[in-house]
């Protein structure tokens, strides 16, 4: 397949981008102008420009079968609550608009968790409600909204995919894993801020596989990408530091339940389309490990 990916240079796209390449799939990234770029592939093409000024031209040229929509405002400690989150939403939606209205047929957008209502039961996407409270989550759950009506007048298929909590080698440094890990290796005392905060940690590479596997499959339907395994913020830190031996370093906490409340998925409409999990979570922390070494 032709697959166009926006936010191609970003943590997720680039893990989709080799996925997909390996794949036997030719891919057209979109880098904003200045950007490094995307490393030299022959399945890999890059496209300069951005959603608010798009190359068409260029992206006719290439003639996509399918758009990985990636793009979005990340910087860890400021993306939940910045304003930029709506302008994301404006210009994504005329941007996949537009390569609606220019015959592409099939659309992957990521989502994410936090547009469900917390729960102490795993979430489900026909049975969990929604409750998008951040500015970032109420983004995405607006761009979704608004972009059934537009691929279903189009006749097309959209695959909303809801990341849970992404992590591995080329995430944000200010992300928990690799700031636990550079603050540990320095010898660090570590004081986690919500150490009973309840999440679903994913390795990037198995997000990418599952990415992929939505665009392979023509998946129409909102989807859960997560492993299904609850784990603490403690818990994580507590993985890292015992690789590392630093789990003396690493702050107990006596609090109670974190008040933001759990975000776990229940995989099993991923698991029924044939995708599960492959990294495990003592493998995907070592390979990060290395790779900040």
């Amino acid at each position: 397949m032709r697959i166009v990916v926006t936010g191609a240079t970003g943590f997720v796209g680039r893990a989709f981008i080799r996925r997909a390449v390996a794949g036997g799939h030719v891919v057209n990234g979109l880098v904003r102008p200045g950007s490094a770029g995307l490393p030299a592939d022959p399945g890999v093409t890059t496209t300069v420009g951005t959603l608010a000024r798009p190359p068409w031209d260029a992206l006719g040229r290439f003639g996509p079968d399918v758009c990985v929509h990636a793009a979005w405002i990340t910087d860890a400690g400021v993306y939940l609550d910045s304003p930029e989150n709506r302008r994301y939403m404006d210009e994504s939606l005329d941007f996949l608009q537009g390569l609606l209205d220019r015959g592409l047929g099939h659309l992957v957008a990521l989502g994410t968790s936090a547009e469900y209502q917390a729960s102490s039961e795993p979430l489900h996407e026909s049975r969990s409600p929604l409750e998008p409270l951040s500015p970032y989550a109420r983004a995405k759950h607006a761009l979704r909204v608004a972009l059934d009506d537009g691929v279903r007048a189009a006749g097309a298929r959209l695959a909303w995919a809801r990341l849970f909590q992404p992590y591995g080698v080329g995430e944000p440094a200010a992300r928990l894993c690799s700031s636990v890990i550079r603050r540990l290796a320095d010898g660090e005392r570590v004081t986690l801020k919500t150490p009973r905060a309840i999440r679903d940690w994913i390795h990037v590479d198995d997000v990418a596989a599952a990415l992929l596997h939505l665009v392979e499959q023509r998946v129409d339907t909102v989807v859960n990408i997560g492993s299904g395994i609850p784990r603490t913020v403690h818990d994580m830190a507590l993985a890292i530091a015992g690789l590392l031996g630093r789990a003396e370093l690493v702050a107990t906490s006596r609090a109670g339940a974190d008040p933001s409340g759990s975000f776990v998925a229940d995989p099993t409409r991923m698991r029924a389309l044939g995708w599960t999990p492959q990294v495990e979570l003592a493998d995907g922390l070592a390979r990060l490990i290395a790779d900040l070494r």
